[in-house]
């Protein structure tokens, strides 16, 4: 069994769902600071998977700890926000949100990473 399998059991029948949740972050994206529903998403995937969770690091950031015991130390960080920008890929799952940034200029917002 490798590391990935004891840390997630049962790895390829989750992908699927992980697809979908993938290309639902993608349809709704939030700006910098306003990632409040991408966050209760992370943070419920960290909590089903045994992490401790911290919420509202920052605004809307997550922290997610696995204890397993002594040894090394991984840190992991991963930025949930998207850009003030329209999309143009043309995908099923595109994103067309429209919203206001904190000048309250209306922009086009995508996850173009």
């Amino acid at each position: 069994m490798s590391s990935l399998e004891k840390l997630i059991p049962d790895l390829d029948a989750l992908l699927p769902e992980l697809e979908e949740v993938y290309k639902d972050l993608h349809r709704h994206p939030e700006l910098s600071m306003y990632e409040y529903r991408t966050a209760e998403i992370a943070a419920e995937y960290l909590v089903r998977y045994g992490y401790e969770v911290t919420r509202e690091i920052g605004v809307t950031g997550v922290v997610g700890v696995l204890r397993n015991g002594d040894g090394p130390v991984v840190m992991l960080r991963a930025d949930m926000d998207a850009l003030p920008m329209a999309e143009a890929t043309g995908l099923p799952y595109a994103s067309d949100v429209v919203t206001r940034d904190e000048d309250g200029v209306e922009v086009s917002v995508c996850h173009s990473c």
